[in-house]
């Protein structure tokens, strides 16, 4: 949990775009603020480690991290969406895409995915 998002709607709610937060909405982004940092699970990742989350199930973050200068091997981190459809034996999801079989991530046009296996 990171509160940055729900506090930094002020830019919003200063121009009139959206309504402020009301004194109930801010104490209870603290209480789950609070509550996160007393539950927080801190994990140091190796080389080679791997780390599968759910967004449906945790909340998460990362903390800050400087690469190496070169020429020593770059940090490398790759994002695989794993969605199987329901009619495959995935979970039931309350997405509207939820049934379909490329669903999540993100998509230009045509444009095929990328995935280097090495640091760019």
């Amino acid at each position: 949990w990171d509160p940055y998002y729900v506090r930094s709607l002020t830019r919003f709610s200063d121009q009139g775009i959206i309504p402020p937060l009301s004194a109930a909405q801010l104490e209870a982004a603290d209480v789950l603020e609070a509550t996160c940092k007393r539950l927080a699970l801190h994990m140091i990742l190796e080389v080679g480690d791997i780390q599968f989350l759910s967004n449906e199930h945790v909340f998460h973050a990362r903390t800050e991290y400087t690469d190496h200068a070169p020429p020593a091997p770059r940090r490398h981190l790759m994002r695989l969406w794993l969605a199987t459809p329901e009619d495959e034996g995935g979970w039931k999801l309350p997405f509207h895409d939820s049934t379909e079989k490329k669903r999540g991530g993100i998509q230009v046009d045509d444009h095929p995915p990328v995935a280097p296996l090495d640091a760019e």
